[in-house]
């Protein structure tokens, strides 16, 4: 998917609407960083819940393009509980159009998510070193996930995901 082109479509989708925004991260959020040989088949919305308005105009946009009628989302939309005060002021703008701005959550936010994602499926690991995170960042991240699950395992499973990720920084 073409996020940029899929926004703007939708944003022409939304005419007459009132100015909506949404808050994104996942692939999207990636692409906002710059990684545009990312691909996403998506757009994970954390904010705000999918309205039926903005249901039908994401549909309408399926159609038009070929994508999956859920392409438009709110999966990961408990993220909120999680996302640390002030993470508004760290987005990053994805889109501005006369209808829709989309914004992606920031950097810090991103390689904290992407870490937590990654103890669970590795294959988000390319995204944190795409994001090229500092050491400090790298044990800011880690920090935050160990906080994120109470088994007695989560430590070990942070643990072996930062090991791979310098394991793959240093190839």
């Amino acid at each position: 998917m073409n996020v940029k082109k899929t926004l703007k479509i939708l944003d022409q989708e939304l005419e007459g609407s009132t100015g909506r925004i949404l808050f994104v991260c996942g692939g999207a959020a990636m692409i906002a960083m710059g990684a545009w040989e990312r691909v996403t088949y998506d757009i994970d919305t954390i904010l705000p819940r999918i309205d039926e308005e903005l249901l039908e105009a994401s549909r309408r946009v399926a159609s038009k393009l070929g994508l999956s009628k859920d392409w438009l989302n709110n999966g990961p939309d408990s993220l909120l509980q999680d996302l640390e005060k002030g993470w508004r002021e760290r987005v990053v703008e994805l889109y501005l159009g006369d209808n829709l701005s989309v914004y992606a959550l920031g950097k810090m936010d991103l390689i904290k998510t992407k870490l937590w994602a990654t103890c669970d499926r590795m294959e988000d690991i390319d995204d944190i070193l795409f994001l090229s995170p500092t050491p400090e960042e790298l044990f800011e991240a880690k920090e935050w996930v160990l906080k994120r699950d109470a088994s007695e395992f989560w430590p070990q499973i942070v643990e072996e995901a930062m090991k791979e990720i310098e394991r793959r920084r240093n190839e």
